[in-house]
């Protein structure tokens, strides 16, 4: 398992990328084109909205959402996607819909303060929970902790009864809120932010409980704070005002924050226990602060401080506030406190403020459909164990021929990689499936070809007798460009090197950045990938990350190892991981690597997103403005006739006269995707927008020169 470089600090800032991950001349002299592709399919006529754009781009991941497709396209119904789940007796218990319109009232938080001559920057979240679209205004409760700031001028007694003296400050230089879709309403650039009430040891009146922790007396408060904003921005987003619940111990429960500063994300868990009292460092750094909260074990992480935790129906149950660390010299996991929205009404309505609503009670269903123990073993019985020279990791079943045991098996490079051999390959191969519980039977394998700078290789299995006889399964590939945050996810491999098992878990992050060491040590990759919070071990590089039907989604390549920060694995979408693997296939004569068809010099990135929630689908759909930034001359590119501030807005592969794969370019990363299953002969069509004008420009690659090979 290959860990995330530098721990948190691993993601690209605002989403900027190379479109070859290299270096690349700034963007200057050009500005980019004011439409998103979403935009100008509807200006264009093809639809009504940009949503049912961006909804007609996807394709359906989760089974319930394939049966409504199903049910709309055979006419027999016709509403949104909630009242077809309650036509079924469905619960939401797997209802991503409900979980997505959760993170439309969730915002991250960063807060700058400037405390003596120096410079403090803070993350935390919040929950929006009073919304005018219209007048672009918005109530958000967050905690105290996460907007106040100790001035460290203060003095403090461990005496009970003594009232410290402390300094704490809610003037910062600037605050910033971060939407779902990437929309920022920052301080800085006009929007009016305000800090309108909190709690949290600034009561005069507060009582001392006990004495002895972080050298001050423990008072007995919360740790809740209120802003009000004001900004355009507001008015087009999909931001929405969250509802409150009464919390159920066992229910489902989804943390939605701003995990380790690196954006909004999802984990799940259950709620644990209704109320337990909590211990917190105050605001002035000085004494501490206690109160009930409710237990979950959702992961929890720095930065979640001020996020919700909702229900399997999006309804808020509570306002994150802490996780439980350590008890001694022992880690505890599954230990996450939220501040019930009962409690958190109750000091609302001691600020004076409005409270949050309350949601509308539902009728209690069950879900009898899916069969997800099925779904689990069919994704177990596509998965490998991988055992090397120097490791043991996992893998995929691609490509399999039972009658003559034949497979392909995709990978990461760094399960088959050996420093010790002249090729960087491990001299033996040894797979064992998934039935070889007791890993006594293996199968030999060969080395086909792979791409270090991806992470990506791919075996073969020959004529095994042994594999013909199996219960060995194709896996069957999602379109990974369609996740929905918060579906359900099995984590397969060998974890731990202890043999093939399943982990379960959520979709917390559709596609981000990660940077992660190369194969060989040598060098820094940087890789697109899901974040999931199913548990990831070593030995599960190179297996599959499935969704609840069994279908493969990901490769599964990287963690986060960094202390204290819990449920962040990554996987390599399959969109991407198997065209490298079908691309290294058709190659092998050629090359050990990936023969990639370049437009040479040309760099994009993405100058703008947002997020569009559509209440039909009950789904969020994430779109960026994808432009050129440098275009190097001579290049391909440069002779198509792309140039710089081009937004691009889809592009085609074209083969014998038919098209054999078209996307929308709603991604920075899906074009260089895309140029992995361009073959020898093809014609590449790529439509932009051009100061508001659509072009198109095309180029066959006729030339082995139009082609890099990645050995």
């Amino acid at each position: 398992m290959k860990k995330m470089v530098a721990g948190t600090a691993c993601l690209l800032l605002a989403g900027v990328t190379a479109f070859s991950l290299a270096a690349c001349s700034l963007f200057s002299g050009s500005s980019a084109d004011g439409n998103f592709p979403s935009d100008v399919a509807v200006a264009e006529g093809e639809y009504g909205s940009r949503e049912s754009w961006l909804a007609a781009q996807d394709t359906p991941s989760t089974y319930e959402r394939r049966l409504y497709e199903e049910a709309l396209a055979d006419g027999t119904f016709s509403g949104s996607y909630y009242e077809f789940l309650a036509s079924l007796g469905l619960s939401s218990e797997d209802d991503t819909a409900y979980i997505n319109r959760a993170l439309c009232s969730v915002v991250a938080i960063e807060v700058t303060y400037s405390i003596g001559g120096g410079r403090i920057v803070s993350d935390g979240s919040g929950v929006i929970y009073q919304l005018n679209s219209e007048t672009g205004e918005a109530y958000i409760v967050t905690n105290y902790h996460v907007v106040a700031q100790a001035t460290n001028t203060g003095s403090s007694s461990g005496h009970a009864g003594f009232s410290p003296a402390y300094g704490v400050t809610t003037a910062w230089s600037s605050i910033a809120l971060t939407l779902y879709g990437g929309e920022t309403l920052s301080s800085a650039e006009g929007d009016r932010i305000e800090y309108v009430a909190g709690g949290n040891v600034t009561d005069p009146d507060a009582k001392p409980v006990y004495s002895g922790i972080f050298s001050g007396a423990v008072y007995e408060g919360t740790d809740v704070a209120v802003l009000r904003v004001v900004s355009d921005t507001l008015k087009d987003s999909s931001a929405r005002a969250a509802v409150a619940a009464e919390p159920v111990v066992g229910e489902e429960a989804y943390a939605v924050g701003n995990a380790e500063g690196e954006g909004l994300s999802v984990t799940r868990g259950i709620v644990s226990k209704l109320s337990e009292q909590v211990v917190i460092e105050a605001a002035n750094e000085q004494s501490s602060v206690s109160f009930d909260a409710m237990r979950t074990d959702a992961a929890i992480n720095q930065g979640n401080s001020g996020g919700g935790l909702f229900n399997e129906r999006g309804e808020l149950l509570g306002i994150v506030t802490a996780r439980r660390d350590s008890t001694g010299s022992t880690s505890v996991d599954g230990f996450g406190y939220a501040i019930s929205a009962a409690d958190v009404n109750e000091a609302l309505t001691a600020f004076g403020c409005q409270t949050i609503g309350s949601a509308e009670e539902a009728d209690s269903q069950q879900r009898v459909l899916l069969d997800h123990t099925a779904a689990a073993e069919r994704a177990a019985n596509s998965a490998v164990t991988i055992v090397g020279d120097e490791s043991e990791g996992s893998g995929v079943i691609y490509d399999l021929d039972k009658e003559q045991g034949d497979a392909y098996i995709v990978t990461n490079y760094h399960v088959i990689y050996s420093g010790a051999t002249s090729t960087g390959v491990s001299s033996s191969l040894q797979v064992y499936l998934f039935e070889d519980t007791a890993e006594v039977n293996p199968i030999s394998a060969t080395f086909v070809g792979g791409v270090m700078e991806e992470d990506i290789a791919v075996l073969r299995i020959e004529d095994s007798a042994q594999l013909a006889a199996s219960s060995a399964l194709e896996a069957v590939a999602a379109d990974s460009g369609s996740l929905t945050v918060g579906e359900g996810v099995y984590a397969v491999g060998n974890a731990g090197g202890y043999g093939l098992s399943v982990s379960q878990g959520v979709v917390s992050v559709p596609g981000e950045y990660i940077r992660v060491a190369s194969a060989d040590d040598t060098k820094t990759l940087t890789l697109y990938g899901i974040r999931t919070d199913a548990v990831i071990n070593h030995g599960n590089s190179g297996g599959g990350l499935f969704n609840e039907m069994g279908e493969l989604i990901g490769i599964v390549n990287a963690r986060s190892e960094e202390d204290g920060v819990v449920a962040f694995g990554y996987a390599i979408p399959a969109n991407r991981a198997l065209l490298i693997a079908q691309n290294v296939i058709d190659n092998e004569a050629n090359t050990d690597g990936a023969a990639l068809a370049s437009l040479g010099g040309l760099s994009v990135y993405a100058a703008d997103s947002h997020a569009l929630f559509n209440e039909a689908t009950g789904k969020m759909y994430l779109e960026e403005k994808v432009v050129v930034r440098s275009v190097a001359s001579g290049s391909t590119a440069a002779e198509m006739g792309l140039d710089v501030g081009d937004t691009l807005l889809f592009a085609a592969i074209e083969r014998g006269g038919a098209t054999v794969r078209s996307v929308a370019l709603t991604r920075d990363c899906t074009l260089s995707e895309l140029m992995y299953g361009v073959r020898l002969g093809d014609t590449l069509r790529i439509r932009v927008s051009r100061r508001g004008e659509v072009q198109e420009f095309s180029h066959t690659f006729s030339e082995v020169s139009d082609f890099t090979q990645a050995l």
